[in-house]
């Protein structure tokens, strides 16, 4: 489906505001769309729109006949809320959110015998681009997992690190819910002589990639080895980016140039939105033909950060940015 990201938005922040499955029309029906009967342009537009969807559903005529309604079960109502939501959010360019499944998937790996193959499952989907960066950001998801790594199992061990090697948990989230007794474990199994047991080895070797990505991301003093009592914002040390109030202090060429940060986060979303489309972040440049004044010195910026940490996928590495300055 390739449709203007601004004429869908003008269609769906109304719908989804007096509508988006959240209007009970009848028993157990929600009314995803409204629009006026004889409207056969919107009409078509929303019919489009839902040949993408999912999940059942069904439309009809109101009782006067002036309204044509678009409408799901209650079986179907979240998952509607979240279709809505989520294409919302990528005409925005905005960070995308979990899907009942996925929040399902999520929940069920803090409790999973098989942890590490529900982390690989949400490595996958975040591989695919069907998940974001940081989609473990509710704190007490965070600190449901920091509590089961003190039950000492290598294989949720393992799941932990491969959760943060994906960024999948939120830095600063983590930092937040991070406790003395979390960093005592971590130091105890980094430290401790290394066993000849393969399963302990495993969960050594766990411990001490998750001790240098907590290292490296500043929530772990590489000095002290304790929790980073100075910092707030993992990502904005990361990635080297200072904020005074509503403006950024961008190093761009030796120079440092303020810019608001309302117009860094627009420079964010223009570029995310384009990678939703499945563009290629490599073409991007100042000469683009959505490029302006308002974003161009935010985007250099951005370009250069993630020049500097080829390491990180584009999407992951703007969900950081983005994280960095927010308020």
């Amino acid at each position: 489906m390739d449709i203007d990201s601004q004429t869908l938005l003008r269609f769906l922040e109304p719908q989804i505001r007096d509508y988006g499955a959240n209007i009970e029309i009848g028993d157990g029906l929600w009314a995803i769309f409204a629009v006026e009967a004889g409207d056969e342009i919107t009409n078509a537009f929303a019919r489009t729109l839902l040949r993408e969807a999912r999940f059942a559903h069904d439309s009809g005529l109101s009782a006067d006949d002036r309204w044509t309604l678009y409408y799901v079960d209650t079986a179907h109502r979240a998952e509607a809320i979240h279709w809505l939501e989520d294409l919302r959010r990528i005409a925005a360019g905005e960070i995308r959110s979990a899907s009942p499944a996925q929040r399902g998937l999520i929940a069920e790996l803090i409790a999973s015998p098989k942890p590490h193959r529900v982390a690989q499952e949400l490595a996958g989907l975040i591989a695919d681009g069907q998940i974001s960066a940081g989609i473990m950001r509710e704190p007490a998801v965070v600190r449901g997992c920091l509590d089961r790594l003190h039950q000492r199992e290598p294989l949720f061990f393992a799941a932990f690190h491969a959760l943060l090697s994906h960024h999948l948990i939120d830095m600063v989230v983590l930092l937040q819910r991070l406790i003395r007794e979390d960093v005592e474990l971590n130091n105890e199994l980094v430290r401790g002589a290394l066993s000849r047991d393969p399963f302990q080895q495993s969960l050594q070797d766990s411990a001490v990639g998750i001790r240098g990505l907590l290292t490296q991301f500043h929530v772990i003093n590489p000095l002290d080895q304790q929790k980073n009592h100075a910092i707030e914002n993992p990502y904005a040390v990361y990635l080297d980016l200072a904020r005074a109030g509503d403006h950024l202090s961008l190093a761009l060429d030796g120079i440092s140039v303020t810019v608001p940060r309302e117009n860094f986060v627009r420079a964010l979303r223009s570029v995310r939105h384009r990678l939703y489309r499945g563009e290629r972040f490599a073409s991007f440049d100042t000469q683009s033909p959505w490029m302006h004044e308002a974003i161009a010195h935010g985007f250099r910026f951005i370009k250069q950060r993630l020049d500097r940490h080829r390491e990180l996928p584009p999407l992951s590495a703007l969900y950081m940015l983005e994280r960095a300055v927010e308020s």
